[in-house]
């Protein structure tokens, strides 16, 4: 049976499609993966899934170009996991074949779509017909665990030495995969890294990578002292104290490892996220474009009740530290320290995420319904 996978990414292609191809790949399955455009690219996504041992690799290219090509595609059952969902209806209706969709946030009934979310929190609108199977990034963790190497480039390591040491705790800083934000936290990171061994002097630090990351970049981050490492984050994020991150996926990583964190929105950054459409094009005007900016902003922290983590969004309360807005880098390590000040907080806050993580397996509940027959529209 042929499978075709539409996806954008880069959190969507590593931490949902892997799983689900290892599943599929591990039935006999053939599989055609499509790399739908995506404002929030890091520019890797080819090189990723060209490790992922699919048979067939589409993309990415213009939505143009994609738009008019999905039509044609030969296949046997459509998955899509991330990106424009006007891409799956296409293809599905062109070919008479359901959609399977799986996402975080299902707002609304799919015209000839089986809907599938990791919680129950995240369908909305009382929509009907959603099946909550779990987290795809629980799964995707695991196999970072895998020895045998599979889905592993060249340049990444399982290797991770990084011993806990009493009063010296290990802080993971997360900068994101987008080319454009990292290039503009690398001196905000620097800056904190020195506030935060001011108030913590044996504190460890090490800057987690996609393996896919530059060695040019990734020698330039060594260079100034924020000890860059190429590794899965299911290894990194198992052996580390505490981390900072921005909000995202990964957030979602976080709490399956057990990991306590600040995830960190600093307003200065606003003008590089990404907005997709026409509020896209008004939102890169001068003057104009940073207050439509902040008009999106608070219209989200509206709908999701002033939370920016996604552990926190999902419990609807604070389990992660979060801050957001006009924050400087000393307000960031004031809360760290804060935190690892705090050794029977953290341990409640990990005992927390792992409660919220649920069971593995999702990716083989959505194979299932999808090659096992399991589909009810």
């Amino acid at each position: 049976m042929k499978v075709t996978i539409l996806t954008n990414g880069p959190g969507e292609l590593w931490g949902w499609v892997r799983p689900v191809v290892s599943e599929l790949r591990r039935r006999g399955h053939t599989i055609s993966l499509w790399l739908l455009p995506c404002q929030f690219s890091s520019g890797h996504e080819r090189e990723a899934a060209s490790f992922l041992g699919v048979d067939k690799l589409e993309g990415p290219s213009s939505a143009a170009q994609i738009w008019n090509a999905i039509i044609y595609e030969k296949t046997d059952a459509i998955i899509q996991l991330g990106g424009e969902i006007a891409f799956g209806t296409r293809m599905s209706k062109a070919l008479g074949l359901p959609l399977t969709v799986y996402s975080y946030r299902a707002a609304k009934k799919i015209s000839g779509a089986k809907q599938f979310v990791a919680y129950s929190e995240q369908i909305f609108n009382d929509v009907q017909g959603v099946e909550v199977i779990g987290d795809l990034v629980k799964d995707s963790l695991t196999m970072d665990l895998n020895p045998s190497g599979e889905f592993q480039s060249s340049r990444n390591t399982t290797s991770w030495d990084w011993p806990k040491i009493e009063n010296s705790p290990r802080v993971l800083f997360l900068p994101g995969s987008r080319p454009a934000i990292r290039k503009a936290a690398f001196d905000w990171l620097c800056d904190l890294n020195e506030k935060l061994k001011k108030k913590i002097p044996d504190v460890r630090v090490r800057t987690l990578f996609s393996q896919f990351m530059s060695d040019s970049e990734f020698n330039k981050w060594k260079k100034y002292g924020l000890e860059p490492v190429r590794c899965g984050a299911g290894i990194a994020m198992r052996h580390a104290d505490y981390a900072l991150i921005p909000p995202g996926t990964n957030n979602f990583e976080l709490m399956h490892c057990g990991l306590p964190g600040l995830v960190v929105a600093p307003e200065k950054f606003l003008k590089f996220i990404p907005v997709s459409g026409i509020l896209g094009l008004l939102a890169n005007l001068p003057l104009i474009g940073l207050k439509l900016r902040r008009i999106g902003v608070n219209r989200i922290l509206k709908r999701w009740n002033g939370f920016i983590s996604l552990p926190n969004r999902t419990a609807n309360k604070k389990i992660l530290n979060e801050i957001y807005g006009n924050i400087t880098t000393e307000d960031a390590a004031n809360e760290i320290f804060k935190d690892l000040s705090n050794p029977e907080g953290l341990a409640a806050t990990r005992e927390e995420l792992l409660k919220m993580s649920g069971p593995s397996g999702a990716a083989s509940k959505l194979c299932d319904h999808v090659v096992g027959g399991g589909i009810d529209l």
